[in-house]
């Protein structure tokens, strides 16, 4: 699996909300769920400070109060989108790691085939003629 710039889904995210899903693991049920939300919230908030700047009393700097929402909101999603990404990254290097650890099994051993052999017909890959045939095959050159 291929690493992903936290600071680069980060600011996908940030861009186009929940486009680091598509960038991190190509989600698209994801992307969707979360541009839909995210943008029901964005508009939220820049209605909420529009109204908060108009009911007080005392008068703020023209969008002070909904640049402050959206920044709050922004930060979030380009958080979002780097820890998306970290934690990715973090699986990737665990699962490398392991397949690193791994002792290698060679594809003549007997009994890797025997099991290759019984996996395929569990799945039904293999009829049970060709698995007898197969396993024949195989004892007759372990011998």
């Amino acid at each position: 699996m291929k690493r992903r710039n936290p600071i680069l889904a980060g600011f996908f995210n940030a861009l186009i909300p929940g486009s680091s899903h598509l960038y991190v693991g190509n989600n698209w049920l994801k992307f969707v769920l979360f541009f839909v939300v995210n943008s029901l919230i964005i508009l939220l908030a820049i209605l909420l400070g529009n109204n908060i700047q108009n009911v007080r009393e005392y008068t703020l700097p023209e969008g002070l109060c909904t640049g402050t929402l959206l920044f709050g909101i922004f930060a979030f999603l380009f958080y979002s989108g780097m820890k998306m990404a970290s934690e990715r990254n973090s699986g990737t290097d665990s699962a490398a790691h392991y397949q690193s650890m791994r002792t290698p099994i060679s594809e003549d051993d007997p009994v890797t085939r025997l099991a290759r052999l019984q996996r395929q017909r569990d799945e039904g890959l293999i009829s049970s003629e060709q698995q007898a045939t197969g396993k024949e095959e195989i004892k007759s050159k372990k011998k």
